[in-house]
């Protein structure tokens, strides 16, 4: 029998939906199969695995992949992670209640007046999806996260 998967996708699969993916491993259990995907793939963010290591957090073994459909199909929770200012619509036109949006900064597309800023930003960001990936293992298991599995 095929575990639960929860399948976080963004456009590029190179920062917001690799944290969401870090995230979810960490706090959901192994009866879970977390993924992540984008509509192309793409080398990994280094500001954002900086970002994540200040959270002792690392992105870095993680792999940029494509959508695949068939996972996709199946997903038992679909979170689409885009810019609704940027990036307009979602990574793909997938409807129903297992599907959530979640309108997050692709900070690939912002100009930044210093690499202080930027990190700023990308701190944000992180600090942002831990706190939705927590509300979302609150929402799916039915209770608060013990205290052992904090995200920050």
């Amino acid at each position: 029998m095929r575990k639960p998967t929860i399948y976080f996708l963004s456009y590029f699969n190179s920062c917001r939906s690799l944290i969401a993916e870090a995230w979810a491993k960490k706090l959901f259990s192994s009866k879970w199969q977390i993924e992540s995907a984008g509509l192309v793939t793409s080398e990994v963010d280094p500001a954002c695995v900086k970002a994540m290591k200040e959270v002792n957090m690392s992105i870095e073994d993680l792999e940029s992949d494509e959508i695949d459909l068939e996972l996709l199909d199946r997903a038992s929770v679909v979170v689409q992670m885009y810019d609704y200012k940027q990036e307009k619509t979602p990574p793909v036109q997938q409807e129903g209640n297992n599907v959530l949006s979640w309108n997050l900064p692709n900070l690939s597309m912002y100009t930044f007046e210093s690499d202080e800023e930027e990190f700023a930003y990308y701190q944000e960001l992180c600090d942002d999806i831990a706190m939705r990936v927590k509300n979302l293992y609150e929402k799916i298991e039915g209770k608060p996260m013990n205290h052992t599995a904090s995200v920050m």
